[in-house]
């Protein structure tokens, strides 16, 4: 699986494939739009896709996953979203670590 990374890089974003070298962009949402083409299109091409969406702090935003088309007719699939209104999740002390 290949992983797409959306993240604060001083003051611009940056957007990158696994452990290559980023591009940088000025805005948020034109980092976002573009990680989510290169999504697409590595989706396209077979691979699983994650993409990992930072806000300015660093906090994790949102994640998605990007699956390759079923057949020729079909496009990638991209499901996911905001991790951002999700209750915070709490262990119970009679649970195992």
């Amino acid at each position: 699986m290949r992983t797409v990374f959306v993240e604060p890089f001083g003051d611009v974003w940056s957007v990158r494939v696994d452990d290559t070298q980023p591009q940088l962009f000025a805005r948020g949402r034109e980092a976002e739009n573009v990680a989510k083409r290169i999504a697409e299109r590595l989706a396209a091409a077979g691979d699983q896709v994650e993409l990992h969406l930072s806000l300015r702090n660093g906090q994790l935003a949102a994640r998605f996953v990007c699956l390759p088309p079923i057949s020729d007719d079909d496009r990638p699939l991209l499901v996911g979203g905001s991790l951002l209104a999700r209750p915070a999740l709490k262990r119970s002390a009679d649970a195992p670590a």
